[in-house]
């Protein structure tokens, strides 16, 4: 019977982390229930799952889908954010969090590379990617508003002139 429910638990656990290309994995030892029901709830807001999974079924999913890497983060206590959304807006949570309590970002497993906890912090002083789109836009509209701005002027200076040049003849 228990055995039936771990391989079950696994194959969830598989199935869970099949969906998903990002892992960072914390040490959330010192956290209360309050604490971590807060951070899922920030990360939620984010599209990002985040559960504590037990290590021996963890690292076996992470095995049976190839990411031998992910061995070196299941060690002590561990709950692992995993998601498909911008990994600045991610690490920005979790590095947050680790400013307010006792958290601890061990590294990660992004679209197959591994990272670790500078990295993660790293990634989170970065602009999100939907402000880096926006940025580059405006940029590149840039040049033809001044465009527009110099030759919008060059008209109103030719009008002003026309206007001049009748005022004086009459």
């Amino acid at each position: 019977m228990a055995q039936r429910w771990k391989e079950d638990r696994l194959e969830k656990i598989k199935g869970d982390f099949k969906e998903y290309q990002n892992f960072i994995f914390t040490d959330y030892r010192g956290l209360n229930v309050e604490q971590i029901t807060s951070l899922r709830t920030g990360l939620r807001e984010k599209e990002v799952e985040y559960h504590v999974v037990k290590n021996r079924l963890a690292k076996r999913a992470f095995d049976a889908l190839g990411y031998s890497d992910a061995d070196r983060f299941l060690t002590d206590p561990t709950a692992i954010a995993y998601f498909n959304v911008d990994i600045s807006d991610v690490c920005k949570v979790l590095v947050d969090f680790t400013k307010e309590t006792s958290l601890s970002m061990k590294g990660g497993l992004v679209e197959g590379g591994v990272i670790t906890e500078e990295d993660i912090r790293n990634i989170a002083m970065l602009p999100s990617r939907q402000s880096l789109i926006g940025k580059t836009v405006l940029l590149l509209n840039s040049p033809i508003n001044g465009l527009a701005s110099v030759l919008g002027s060059v008209i109103t200076k030719f009008l002003l002139t026309l206007k001049a040049v009748e005022a004086s003849k009459n």
